[in-house]
């Protein structure tokens, strides 16, 4: 390597560090509102690690709660959009777990996320075998599709 090479590589992760430092100490400089706040807080009283980002046409709220995290979108007047939650088979519907036991079976549940919005949710759901990793999506009601499946290293 040369020293001009190795300069370049150490400036460069200099920067990505800094970079990475600096919005990790940013403060929050912008205003939610009280009714968002306290709709936040009536649906999530237990929420832990909360931090909010202002989007273009949004607020992103990510928090942890039961160990379950979560990240949920609501529009700028406060309404719910979206929310993503990743947690382990045991948050499941029972009707979902015992739609892939029934056609999964000799198949762990390795994580679970969660997709809802006002009008549906979706749940994709990591399965491991000995040999492969398989993605199932489900709907709500426990109608299960294979969407992947990748041989294990």
């Amino acid at each position: 390597m040369t020293p001009n090479h190795f300069f370049r590589r150490t400036l460069l992760v200099a920067a990505c560090l800094l970079t990475l430092s600096a919005g990790a100490f940013a403060e929050q400089h912008f205003t939610i509102s009280d009714k968002l706040l306290e709709a936040f807080r009536k649906t999530f009283p237990d929420a832990m690690q909360v931090k909010w980002v202002e989007e273009p046409n949004s607020y992103l709220v990510t928090f942890k709660q039961n160990d379950i995290l979560t990240k949920v979108n609501y529009d700028k007047d406060g309404n719910f959009v979206s929310s993503i939650r990743y947690y382990s088979e045991k948050n499941l519907p029972v009707s979902i777990i015992c739609h892939l036991q029934k056609e999964y079976s000799g198949k762990s549940v390795f994580g679970v996320t969660e997709v809802a919005t006002e009008y549906s949710t979706e749940y994709y759901i990591k399965l491991q075998d000995d040999k492969n990793w398989y993605t199932i999506h489900s709907d709500a009601s426990g109608n299960l599709e294979k969407i992947e499946k990748f041989r294990k290293a």
